[in-house]
Parts: C-alpha cells; sequence; structure tokens
C-alpha cells in the first residue's frame, strides 16, 4: 500500500492548512483546475500501489509556470508516503 499524506507546505513563514496532516483521496487535474479531495483517515486514503506510483502523483505537472518549469501543485507540499 502506497499513500500519500500531506505534512505543510514546503514553503516556511506560511502558515498551516486544512489539509495538514490528510490522506490524499483525489487529485484530478484533468478540468483545467486543481481539484484535491484530503481525508484524515488513512483508510479512506487512495492506495497508489507503490511507492513509485505515488511519487508519480505527487509529481504530476498542470501547465507550465511563468518560469517556464512545471506547474506541479502537490509539490507545494511536504509529503510522506506511508
Amino acid at each position: 500500500m502506497a499513500t500519500i499524506r500531506i505534512i505543510g507546505l514546503a514553503r516556511e513563514g506560511l502558515g498551516p492548512t486544512p489539509i495538514d496532516g490528510h490522506y490524499l483521496v483525489k487529485f484530478d487535474i484533468s478540468n483545467g483546475f486543481v481539484d484535491i479531495v484530503t481525508t484524515p483517515f488513512k483508510e479512506a486514503a487512495t492506495d497508489y500501489g507503490t511507492m513509485f506510483d505515488a511519487c508519480e502523483v505527487w509529481r504530476t505537472a498542470h501547465g507550465i509556470r511563468p518560469d517556464g518549469k512545471p506547474d506541479r501543485p502537490l509539490t507545494a507540499y511536504h509529503v510522506v508516503i506511508e
């Protein structure tokens, strides 16, 4: 089993978010916007199968940032793959 738990924002000084400590249930960028659904319960989290597959989800890109790098919304967070 490989779940993604969000620890908090990777950038310091921005404070906590409502999803800190939660597990990822859904991450969808197919509709032109970012849809993130989380749960505080590990048993309700999505099982991505392997750590590699969970890492691929975490690194999923949503277009290109103004600086020319891939826009990877989940990488804004420190995560633990469990």
